[in-house]
């Protein structure tokens, strides 16, 4: 196909991160917007200077046949509209986390490897080039420990302060660096998550103010990763994951660079591109082509990712060492 016909569902702030990309590809046109909240759809059709809106998913997936979906709805909100995009054979890029189950995530990753279309999960940080600079820092590197963090405030969505809606922050927002230490390391054998609340006291708030989650990954690898949402302040450069190599530190700061320190020797390599043109460029280009290995986190794989943080939340209720074998 020469031109691809997006929709999209949920036209809140990611919709916006996506939106600002798809509008520089002189393949895409717009083909409808729906939103709960039509005024929000509104917006970004006018954004996007073309697109009608509709207050339906379903009428506007008969209705404008889009060629691919994008779904940005919040957590706990998925699962018919993907399962309507798998019966109509429509291609569908589904921002993280895309469940609060697994049940749920397996159902929707089998129907579409049944129907054989395209999929992709916003996992935007697999696009950074610094992401691709640090999988070349570790080639041939000998690893054993890793810690990192991703500490902060309470985000503004309303949804966000729940567990019921969000599935609380590692699953919701920390999910990136869960999913890095996979893409990065390989795949985890064991976690242990222990969490704690106390700090922050805001009504309908209920989930942990801040974890801390040991992973034992089948290479044998231990990482720490910390996180949290009871800063009263932003900590910019200090999020982001610490390899201790055995001839080598490699420190990656979220989405801002790369440090190597070899002892004799340190190199920083700063990010150079938006990483989510190129996670937006290579999902439309799997759809124009039917060339799903252009995604670099397609459904299936992401599920993996999203059973590494629900079991941290499991650890976190039982206070037991969660297999993921």
């Amino acid at each position: 196909m020469d031109k691809v016909r997006v929709a999209m569902v949920g036209c809140g702030g990611i919709c916006n991160f996506h939106l600002s990309h798809l509008t520089q590809f002189e393949d895409v046109v717009f083909a409808g917007f729906m939103d709960i909240r039509p005024e929000k759809a509104r917006e970004k059709a006018a954004a996007a200077g073309a697109g009608k809106v509709y207050e339906d998913y379903l009428k506007m997936l008969d209705d404008a046949r889009p060629d691919a979906l994008y779904i940005c709805v919040p957590p706990d909100q998925h699962g018919s509209i993907e399962f309507e995009a798998i019966r109509r054979g429509i291609p569908f890029l589904v921002e993280k986390p895309m469940a609060l189950g697994m049940e749920l995530a397996h159902s929707i990753r089998d129907a579409a490897g049944k129907a054989g279309i395209v999929t992709a999960v916003g996992f935007q940080d697999r696009y950074l080039d610094i992401i691709e600079k640090t999988r070349e820092l570790l080639e041939g590197r000998v690893v054993g420990l890793i810690d990192g963090a991703w500490l902060g405030g309470i985000p503004g969505p309303y949804w966000w302060p729940t567990y019921a809606t969000s599935g609380g922050q590692i699953v919701e927002q920390n999910i990136h660096l869960f999913d890095m230490l996979r893409y990065l390391i390989g795949e985890p054998a064991k976690v242990y998550c222990a969490g704690g609340r106390g700090i922050v006291r805001r009504e309908g708030y209920d989930l942990h103010d801040y974890s801390s989650a040991v992973i034992t990954f089948r290479s044998g690898v231990v990482a720490t990763l910390f996180t949290g949402c009871y800063l009263d302040r932003n900590v910019p450069g200090k999020n982001g994951l610490h390899f201790r190599c055995v001839d080598a530190d490699i420190r990656y700061t979220l989405r801002q660079s790369v440090e190597i320190d070899t002892g004799s020797m340190v190199q920083i390599f700063r990010k150079q591109a938006d990483q989510g043109v190129a996670e937006d460029r290579a999902f439309i280009d799997a759809v124009k082509t039917g060339d799903q290995s252009l995604v670099r986190s397609p459904y299936a794989d992401a599920c993996k990712s999203l059973a590494l943080t629900l079991a941290c939340n499991e650890s976190i209720a039982t206070g037991k060492e969660i297999s993921l074998i």
